[in-house]
């Protein structure tokens, strides 16, 4: 300093950088223990370590100065001492808008280079001081929403307080980005070889390099728009997978059990692996059961991330019940200890909106959607994280009470986002729906049938896959559509123990005028633990049947039933699959039923009266395309027999695809043919078609079955 003085050459002039790169480390100072000087110089040795000295950081300054407890009979504050440091030029006040003070260059990296000994004047170093001051500072400028984040976030990365970085993640999560852009660059200024220890760290900075590479593709660092347009719920590290597994679970915390228990389910559900996430789950949790009788458990932010993927797999293996307790944990957290933060509220409330739907309960799903979107208005959000996801769903509710309007806003977002994550064949379940309200049922039904997400869907690929209510649509756009064959095939693809395969065996025999088998079929769904949308599907088939067998009393008696499902559903959807004959008749025979009022009530929105959704499903174009003579019944072989000669395939092949000799299938085909009054093979098709037996673009003497 003084060689810089004699040279005439102001140290504060010479660049930071410069100084640390031509400083030698024979230059490193030595400091003995005891001394008058022993107490200033360790409050410079802490000014030395600010990134930059500004109010928020010089409190914390003064705040690590007291943690650290200077050992002397006559302590001096630190306030007094800043005098001292200022009248011998190792602190400057600077002259700005708020006149803040510097230390210069040389000095600055001088003390930095101090490692001790303190302990024989302090009981803490700066750097213990400063980890528990930052500590405390942070809990306290979240909670009065001071400003002075980004200092302090910078200050950790400068002293290298990784396990400092990894506490804020335990507890706020995602969160740190919410307000403090700065913490991206926190993040991600880890170094690899601490990442290698560190799974919670190895976390967070992939959720920093996602935001980090939307802040980079949308040019801005507002964090309102940031954040929910960063996909945080696909975060993948690979360098974590295997690590729950690989024996070392005694060395690792009960937050990094945590991390790593998240990271390898949400490995397993990208790979549509349900059964291995919610296995890895399980054994996370055992872990964390095992470490709860040694001491505390994770903190409760890590507890809802868990709880909160965990959720997401229920509802992706379809076991909407469950899912539906687990995600209740989570928003209860959010709702009662991080009312303030918007993660994991927001995708909590999204999340069990989402199981409502798979579970059949539509009031509850339309009020966790109304949360999600008050919710993100109060966080100054305009969109929601997981929009597209919302939108979807609110597409749902719009449908489940007839407002086409709404339904189609929503789906059109969809549209112009393309692919959907984490909702499966949803959207196009959806947009079919839709499409057979407004009349244009045959474009639904081949949508459906090309759709190659659709087709690979695991709603029937698996009998352990409950996913009930995709199919129920999916069978019930076949149907107003009079495409009976697609139908058919589903029965085929789905084993008898998935719930859904009752109902489509239920509209098969409704097609074919099998009362018996419709009532067996139906009795099943009625009997079983789906939820109110698919029992009040199942309850609206016996209606519609009864009504074309005249038996009118009886249809109503069935109906008042049908309008319980729908008020406990909060749905019209079961009484808009009816043929437009049926639904008029009973929705005439009980228009003054209170039951209409109850379930308009279920909606709640004072303007849906009972007179008003009445009038919407009486608007409702055809859901039935078949006319079907009910003299003859079909048996399930023969009904695949006719299907499988409605081709253009020879008997020769037919009868190898069904495992008999050709003599065996002829006699079949006579059987078939007698039971239908006809002589060949062209005539029963004919007559088949003619009445609803088969779908045809274009039946003789009959114009279109199946146009819209």
């Amino acid at each position: 300093m003084d060689s810089a003085h004699r040279a005439g050459i102001r140290v504060t002039d010479v660049d930071q950088t410069q100084i640390d790169a031509l400083l030698q480390p024979s230059l490193t100072p030595r400091l003995s223990t005891g001394g008058a000087q022993a107490q200033p110089l360790f409050l410079l040795a802490l000014f030395s370590w600010l990134p930059k000295i500004t109010a928020p950081t010089i409190g914390l300054v003064h705040d690590a100065y007291d943690l650290a407890g200077a050992k002397t009979a006559v302590p001096t504050t630190s306030t007094e001492l800043v005098s001292e440091l200022v009248a011998a030029g190792l602190l400057v006040v600077e002259s700005g808008e708020e006149g803040t003070l510097t230390v210069p260059g040389l000095i600055r990296s001088l003390m930095r280079r101090i490692t001790g000994p303190w302990a024989g004047e302090f009981h803490r170093s700066p750097h213990e001081a400063f980890s528990i001051a930052i500590d405390n500072s942070y809990a306290r400028a979240k909670a009065s929403d001071v400003p002075g984040h980004d200092e302090i976030l910078d200050l950790v990365v400068e002293i290298e307080e990784w396990e400092l970085l990894e506490q804020m993640w335990t507890r706020r999560s995602i969160n740190v980005f919410d307000d403090v852009v700065n913490a991206v660059d926190a993040f991600l200024a880890v170094p690899a070889s601490v990442i290698t220890a560190r799974p919670i760290l190895a976390l967070a900075r992939s959720a920093a390099r996602r935001i980090d590479s939307m802040r980079s593709r949308l040019g801005t660092e507002d964090s309102t728009r940031l954040v929910p347009l960063t996909d945080f719920d696909s975060v993948i590290v690979p360098s974590l997978h295997g690590m729950l597994s690989a024996g070392h679970d005694t060395a690792r915390s009960v937050d990094e059990i945590v991390a790593l228990t998240t990271a390898e389910a949400r490995f397993h559900r990208s790979n549509r692996d349900y059964e291995a996430a919610l296995q890895t789950i399980d054994s996370g949790r055992e872990l964390l059961r095992n470490r709860d009788l040694e001491g505390s458990g994770p903190t409760a932010m890590m507890q809802a991330g868990l709880n909160l993927e965990h959720g997401k797999n229920l509802i992706s293996a379809g076991r909407f019940a469950e899912a539906l307790r687990v995600l209740q944990r989570v928003v209860q957290f959010s709702e009662t200890y991080a009312p303030n933060s918007w993660h994991p509220m927001l995708a909590g409330y999204v999340e069990t909106a989402l199981a409502n739907l798979g579970h059949g309960y539509g009031k509850e799903m339309g009020r966790n959607l109304t949360l999600a979107r008050d919710k993100a208005q109060s966080f100054e959000m305009e969109t929601l994280p997981g929009e597209h996801k919302w939108q979807c769903l609110d597409a749902m509710r719009s449908l489940d009470r007839l407002d086409l309007s709404a339904a189609g806003t929503a789906l059109a977002k969809l549209r112009n986002a393309g692919t959907v994550k984490g909702l499966g064949s949803l959207p196009t379940i959806a947009e079919s729906l839709y499409r057979v309200y407004i009349g244009r049922a045959s474009i639904a039904a081949k949508e459906l049938i090309d759709n190659a997400a659709t087709r690979n869907s695991p709603m029937t690929s698996s009998s352990n896959t409950r996913y009930s209510g995709i199919v129920n649509i999916a069978s019930f756009v076949y149907l107003a559509a009079g495409e009976t064959k697609p139908i058919q095939d589903l029965a085929t693809q789905l084993p008898p123990t998935h719930p859904a395969y009752h109902l489509v065996k239920a509209r098969q025999s409704f097609v074919f005028g099998q009362r018996e088998q419709l009532w067996s079929s139906t009795a099943r769904v009625l009997n079983g633990a789906d939820g109110p949308r698919l029992k009040g599907c199942a309850a609206a088939l016996r209606s519609a049947f009864l009504h074309h067998e005249g038996q009118e009393s009886a249809a109503v008696d069935s109906f008042g039933h049908v309008l319980d499902y729908c008020i406990i559903g909060a749905t019209l959807m079961p009484i808009a699959q009816m043929s437009k004959s049926s639904r008029s008749a009973l929705i005439e025979a009980t228009a003054s039923h209170s039951a209409w009022t109850d379930l308009a009530e279920a909606f709640d929105d004072p303007s849906h009266s009972a007179a008003d959704l009445q009038q919407r499903l009486l608007d409702l174009p055809e859901a039935l395309r078949v006319t079907v003579e009910r003299d003859v019944e079909l048996s399930s072989a023969e009904l695949s027999l006719l299907f499988a000669i409605d081709s253009q395939k020879p008997v020769p092949q037919i009868a190898r695809e069904f495992g008999v000799v050709v003599g065996t299938l002829k006699n079949r085909l006579s059987a078939l043919y007698k039971k239908f009054g006809v002589s060949s093979r062209a005539e029963v098709l004919e007559h088949a078609k003619r009445n609803g037996y088969l779908s045809s673009a274009e039946v003789p003497g009959g114009g279109s079955a199946s146009s819209d």
